[in-house]
């Protein structure tokens, strides 16, 4: 039986969603392969208090380390609870989010456990003959996808954020949640947290934004992106930038979306005034549709978008919010 082991992790914010997306796409794996077990390592303050929610969200089995030491950005702990629980569990399969810890902590723990990884996941198939796992994530900045596989005696993969949709929560569900023993001693901890910043974020985040209006160069200033904080809300989406606004100070670096910015995956991205470069369509290449407004027609973006609107935003977005607006009776 194969063994799909989650990492999650518990913050001061409480369970992420990206654990719940993780347990969902193991689930599905279990599918694919034909037979499993879906494991879920949880780790933080109080991770006790969100077993049963695992469980009633998919999982079989949740292994829970709750150290106070786990507290904040402790990625040498986290790193050695994972590892002693790889090896004590033995799974197959390990599945990790693909942000800052997870980015971080999964290529520690393959190279520990002298095994393959694949980075930046947004989904997966199964060879019926070989029973590998093909590892499907997008190439070249974003303009192609391919499959990969991770050679080694486990399988480790990160995935992005909404790659999979958490399932429905069942209280009927029943599963094992047990405690996972650990001693950390201080000499692992070689990072010191010497000032956490926390950016303030109005609304739905956009990590978490299920719609997302992504503002270019063509918005000409500052001034133009309070119409698509206006129609963030109207959609109940949040507002990002590709490069340019965002280093000439229009918008806070936090809303940089791109290879060197945020990676998203929302349902509904709404290009305004973006030309399309890789480095920016690699930040959501993922995302299920993609709508473009450009005044210039021959924009690389409409090579990719879903649907297309050639005209000036400043005509084209009041026209937009306007109807949203009559559509959700505002």
């Amino acid at each position: 039986m194969t063994k799909i082991l989650v990492f999650s992790l518990v913050s001061a914010e409480g369970l992420s969603r990206s654990g719940l997306e993780l347990v969902a796409a193991a689930g599905q794996l279990r599918e694919k392969l034909g037979d499993g077990i879906v494991q879920v390592a949880l780790l933080g303050p109080d991770a006790e208090s969100y077993g049963e929610m695992l469980i009633y969200h998919g999982a079989d089995e949740v292994f829970v380390a709750s150290s106070p030491e786990l507290k904040g950005y402790k990625t040498d702990f986290i790193l050695a609870v994972l590892e002693m629980a790889t090896r004590r569990i033995s799974p197959e399969v390990i599945l990790f989010p693909a942000d800052a810890v997870g980015g971080e902590i999964a290529p520690r723990l393959a190279y520990r456990l002298e095994t393959g990884i694949v980075t930046d996941c947004v989904g997966f198939e199964v060879n019926t003959e070989s029973g590998h796992i093909h590892w499907l994530r997008p190439v070249y900045g974003g303009k192609a996808m391919t499959f990969m596989v991770a050679r080694g005696p486990v399988q480790i993969a990160t995935f992005r954020q909404r790659a999979f949709e958490p399932l429905p929560e069942d209280s009927s569900r029943r599963g094992k949640v047990q405690a996972l023993e650990v001693e950390l001693e201080p000499a692992l901890d070689r990072v010191s947290l010497v000032e956490e910043i926390r950016e303030k974020v109005e609304g739905i985040s956009l990590d978490e934004a299920e719609i997302v209006i992504g503002g270019g160069r063509g918005i000409g200033g500052p001034e133009g992106f309070p119409g698509l904080e206006t129609l963030a809300q109207i959609l109940e989406g949040a507002v990002g930038s590709s490069r340019p606004p965002a280093d000439s100070g229009w918008v806070p670096h936090g809303k940089l979306i791109g290879q060197t910015g945020k990676i998203l995956s929302p349902n509904l991205y709404i290009a305004i005034g973006i030309s399309g470069a890789p480095q920016h369509m690699a930040g959501i290449s993922s995302a299920k549709t993609i709508i473009a407004i450009n005044k210039d027609e021959d924009a690389p973006i409409f090579k990719v978008a879903h649907l297309g609107v050639v005209g000036n935003w400043r005509q084209v977005i009041p026209a937009l919010i306007q109807a949203c607006r009559e559509l959700v009776g505002d």
